[in-house]
């Protein structure tokens, strides 16, 4: 059973981060070859205030 977790900054529509979600869990199903049922994938959303790149927050602009 693979399991894939995401993890990104939140702000993307809820339609985008489905689609991902989707199209992740059909590329590991194919190139696996494990079957789409046993397929996992989690998505967790940090807020903008709660990921840096070195000293910098991604909500500061």
């Amino acid at each position: 059973m693979p399991i894939i977790q995401i993890t990104m900054v939140a702000g993307r529509d809820n339609e985008v981060v489905e689609n991902c979600i989707r199209k992740v869990a059909e590329t590991v199903s194919e190139t696996l070859n494990a079957p789409i049922e046993t397929v996992r994938v989690l998505v967790t959303e940090l807020p903008p205030n709660r990921f840096a790149v070195g000293t910098k927050l991604k909500s500061e602009k």
